[in-house]
């Protein structure tokens, strides 16, 4: 896997496609999806200009992204059938970057035959950028790094647990509990928040909706630094199992305290 040349990429790109555009944006640039979703010109050309480079590097490889699966959803079953294939974020936590909030990220994934074997993370407002191989570990901006340790106490916790697309019932009783931890602190960016608990600045990262495109670049990255990765039904995370919620935590023994306190 050339993920030195693919690192270059994502940063070019980045620097060509998204910084111009970043708190630049004019109003026809920013196109309703559905409620609460919007996509930009930045999306858009930055999706085009990935796809373009992983080509040109990969020439037999099934290269698609978010945008590109909205409007052809048969898309992902070439891409997890494929030898070879790459999924593009082009720009994770678009609000966020609508509003002008640093917390927004670059995401790729490459697939073998539908596993995932190499992921990608660029926070280009932190010239930030997070790297794993299946079996390599990870690094950030070229150092190994291991996911730190939580604290041991639940009040002592912080979290990114992103409530808002859970059903009110699971919702309600998800915030109360959610009363015990130190302080919840979603990015409202998957991108940011995977980097943030591989570093340790949270400890714990939940999610009810598991998009591919939202969640195997970090899983993987934060698996390969030696975190702990579950659906909430305790099954694998995978590319066909997406419907099941997800908990990452340091370590098998915080994510069962964890999930029992929280999620029940």
């Amino acid at each position: 896997m050339q993920t030195a040349k693919i690192s270059s990429l994502i940063k070019k790109v980045a620097e060509n496609e998204i910084a111009p555009r970043f708190r630049n944006l004019r109003e026809d640039e920013v196109i309703f999806k559905e409620p609460g979703e919007f996509v930009t010109a930045a999306d858009l050309a930055a999706e085009y200009a990935l796809t373009d480079g992983l080509r040109a590097i990969y020439p037999n490889a099934i290269v698609t992204g978010e945008e590109d699966i909205s409007k052809n959803p048969m898309r992902v079953v070439e891409l997890l059938s494929a030898d070879c294939g790459f999924l593009i974020d082009p720009i994770d936590g678009t609000n966020n970057f609508i509003k002008g909030n640093e917390k927004f990220a670059v995401m790729a994934v490459a697939l073998q035959k539908g596993e995932v074997v190499a992921s990608w993370i660029y926070l280009p407002a932190y010239n930030k950028l997070a790297v794993a191989e299946k079996g390599a570990g990870t690094y950030i901006n070229d150092q190994r790094i291991e996911v730190p340790r939580a604290p041991q106490k639940m009040k002592n916790l912080i979290g990114a647990a992103h409530i808002n697309r859970m059903p009110e019932s699971i919702r309600l009783k998800t915030r109360k509990n959610l009363e015990q931890i130190k302080e919840n602190r979603p990015a409202y960016c998957a991108g940011y928040d995977y980097v943030a608990i591989t570093e340790g600045q949270k400890h714990f990262s939940a999610y009810y909706r598991t998009l591919i495109w939202d969640h195997l670049p970090g899983t993987l990255i934060y698996n390969e630094a030696g975190g702990c990765v579950r659906g909430l039904d305790d099954k694998p995370y995978t590319p066909r199992n997406n419907n099941a919620g997800l908990l990452c935590t340091p370590d098998r023994v915080s994510w069962n305290l964890i999930k029992s306190a929280i999620f029940g």
